[in-house]
């Protein structure tokens, strides 16, 4: 190549250098907070169910007895300690050394999760569940406790962090490769060069993770979530379950809204954001009016149930109206497990017993990448995994705003300038639109954006041509 093409080249990638730079720097600078909050508690969340053992302790832990008491008499004693209330839910014990808990709203409207010795028949104690820690920190973690209004921005972070690591491997992607600076962090530099290098490495290793971890938790988002699971309703191959896609009632007219009975749980009882991603997603079934059919019956249907592979933590949810119905749902740790099971409280008729071999492809991506993100799938190995993926952005994040901190002149935002000549490579426009595309809500924002910087163009050329 002769030296003046060598020139043309070297400026044609600076001026795209700084363009995409730019995009990555706006893109980092308003997501690094929020994203710092999102990182730390999905952390923090890895470990909730061994959190949750140690600071509910006193109230969870039990002696374990020769056999156990039905789940029909513990009832009794959860109705007689909470009269005029009414149950929502029973989680059955993780091990024999725990206490069931059931979830009650008093007569007063309270709600709170009683835990009940099952060997022997007494309360330990109970709890609100709103304000348990892992209960703030999931909420925290999914809506920055803004509710609705909070989720779609938690939405918005985790999208435009897509944004952010595409055009971030843009800009490390080396031009002449080695390994000092492109592989293995200049340590014994100062300044810029090393919170450069700080920053990007580890950052580069990280990202593939990275994406794993925000695409695996977007089904769980308020927009682009229903949207998807939509998908299915056009597209068997995507169904969150064709063969039960929409059930009848149990009298037999057709069922309503697929997410209602849902939305009512979730009001009621925060534990049923534990219920599959799947499950949340299709037609549920109406019952034929409250009957005879309640605790009893149903725990007499497990062994009929493959009982055998059931684990701990099996929840039984109550009807929550009078189409409701009994919902069994186990959610074991590694997602090939699930199993839903829907029994109408009015009959004791099984409206539907839901398991992996029931999922569409897509339905069984979704959820092995919920428990893969929740760090359940593989065990122990697969939390310190997610632990270190998000120790290494929460560290990458640090010396990337150290980095523009120190670069930055005092009171200045220093933003990367665009110089007359610059354009954004063909291949990272054609990305970005198709992140735009799949991830609505980036796109909607990338058009202030778009519009933003096409008047400040438009005001330099102005300036320029005076």
């Amino acid at each position: 190549m002769t030296s003046a093409a060598t020139e043309a080249d070297e400026g044609t990638v600076a001026h795209g250098y700084r363009s995409v730079w730019r995009w990555h720097f706006y893109a980092a600078l308003w997501t690094a907070p929020l994203l710092v909050i999102l990182t730390l508690t999905g952390a923090i969340y890895l470990f909730d169910r061994e959190f949750d053992g140690w600071w509910n302790r006193d109230i969870q832990t039990v002696a374990a007895g020769p056999a156990s008491l039905s789940l029909a008499r513990q009832e009794v004693v959860v109705r007689a300690a909470f009269p005029g209330g009414e149950i929502s839910r029973v989680r059955l014990p993780h091990s024999a050394g725990e206490a069931a808990v059931w979830n009650v709203t008093t007569a007063q409207g309270a709600i709170r999760d009683v835990y009940v010795d099952p060997y022997r028949g007494q309360i330990t104690g109970t709890a609100d569940p709103a304000t348990q820690p892992m209960n703030v920190v999931r909420d925290l973690h999914g809506t920055l406790l803004g509710g609705e209004i909070g989720s779609h921005v938690v939405e918005l972070v985790a999208c435009w962090t897509l944004v952010m690591m595409a055009t971030g491997i843009w800009l490390w992607w080396p031009r002449k490769w080695k390994a000092r600076g492109v592989f293995v962090p200049r340590l014994a530099t100062r300044g810029r060069r090393f919170w450069r290098d700080l920053h990007a490495i580890p950052s580069i290793f990280n990202a593939v993770f990275v994406i794993l971890l925000v695409l695996t938790g977007l089904p769980w988002s308020a927009f682009w979530g229903p949207q998807f699971a939509k998908i299915g309703e056009v597209i068997p191959f995507v169904a969150a379950s064709p063969n039960f896609k929409a059930p009848p009632k149990a009298d037999g007219s057709t069922g309503a809204d697929p997410h209602a009975a849902h939305q009512q749980m979730a009001a009621a009882d925060p534990d049923s954001a534990k219920v599959p991603w799947t499950m949340r997603h299709i037609h549920q079934p109406h019952g034929s009016g409250h009957g005879a059919v309640g605790i009893a019956d149903i725990e007499a249907l497990l062994p009929k149930l493959d009982r055998a592979r059931f684990g701990g933590g099996v929840r039984i949810f109550y009807p929550r109206d009078k189409d409701g119905v009994f919902m069994i749902s186990y959610v074991p740790d590694k997602a090939e497990g699930e199993r839903t099971i829907y029994v109408d409280p009015g009959s004791g008729r099984i409206l539907g017993n839901i398991g992996w071999a029931d999922y569409s492809p897509t339905a069984k991506a979704v959820e092995w990448g919920v428990m893969t993100h929740m760090g359940r799938q593989y065990g122990l190995p697969n939390q310190i995994a997610n632990l270190a993926v998000c120790l290494t952005l929460v560290a990458g994040i640090a010396a990337g705003l150290t980095l523009w901190w120190k670069r930055r002149p005092q009171g200045q935002l220093a933003a990367p300038q665009l110089k007359t000549g610059d354009r954004m490579p063909g291949g990272v426009k054609a990305l970005l639109a198709v992140l735009a595309i799949l991830f609505p809500l980036v796109g909607a924002t990338m058009v202030p954006v778009l519009a933003w910087g096409l008047w400040r163009q438009r005001r330099r050329v102005v300036g320029e041509t005076g």
